[in-house]
C-alpha cells in the first residue's frame, strides 16, 4: 500500500476480507475438509472471519471508481456477518447434511505441519495460511466499507448452497 501511495497518492485502496463465490477456493476447501470423519480446527476455531462475496467486491470496485469522493480513500470490505471459523464449518456441514466432530488443534502443531508440508511440490498447507488463521479477519470498527459505497454485502449463509453447487 505504501508503494501504491508513493506512486499515486489518490489511489483507492480496497482491503477485502476472505473472498467467497461459486467454485471458489475458500468454500471448496471447507467442503472438502467436511468430508473428513474428524475436522481439525485452527486452535479452537474461534478466529473471526467476515467472508465477502466476490461479486460484492467487484461492485465496490465499480462504485469506488465512479465516486470522486473515493479518491485516496481506503475501504475495508467484509461480508454482512462476522462468524467464527468453526461456525462457517458448521454452515457447510449443515448445507451438505453432514455431522462431524470438530477437533481443536493448537497453532504450534499447525506451524509444524506447515513446515513439513513446505517440502512438498504443492503443499496443502502453508505457513502464511496458518498465520492468517491466527488473527481475526474483520473490518475495523471505524473503517469505511461497503456502506460508504452504497452497497449491502451478502451474508455467506444466504448464498452458501448456490456457491457450493
Amino acid at each position: 500500500e505504501r508503494a501504491v501511495r508513493d506512486a499515486c497518492s489518490n489511489a483507492i485502496i480496497l482491503r477485502p476480507s476472505v473472498l467467497f463465490g461459486p467454485n471458489d477456493a475458500f468454500l471448496r476447501t471447507l467442503d472438502a475438509i467436511t468430508r473428513l470423519p474428524l475436522i481439525p480446527l485452527f486452535g479452537r476455531g474461534d478466529t473471526k472471519l467476515q467472508p465477502v462475496h466476490v461479486d460484492d467486491v467487484a461492485m465496490a470496485v465499480l462504485h469506488a471508481m465512479d465516486d470522486p469522493a473515493a479518491a485516496g480513500q481506503i475501504f475495508e470490505l467484509g461480508g454482512a456477518a462476522t462468524d467464527r471459523y468453526r461456525e462457517i464449518l458448521a454452515l457447510v456441514l449443515a448445507a451438505r447434511g453432514r455431522k462431524r466432530w470438530l477437533l481443536p488443534v493448537p497453532f504450534m502443531l499447525w506451524h509444524l505441519l506447515a513446515a513439513i508440508a513446505a517440502c512438498l511440490p504443492s503443499p496443502p498447507l502453508t505457513r502464511d495460511q496458518v498465520l492468517l488463521m491466527r488473527d481475526d479477519n474483520v473490518v475495523g470498527p471505524d473503517a469505511m466499507g461497503f456502506e460508504a459505497l452504497g452497497i449491502a454485502p451478502r451474508n455467506v449463509s444466504a448464498v452458501l448452497t448456490e456457491c457450493l453447487g
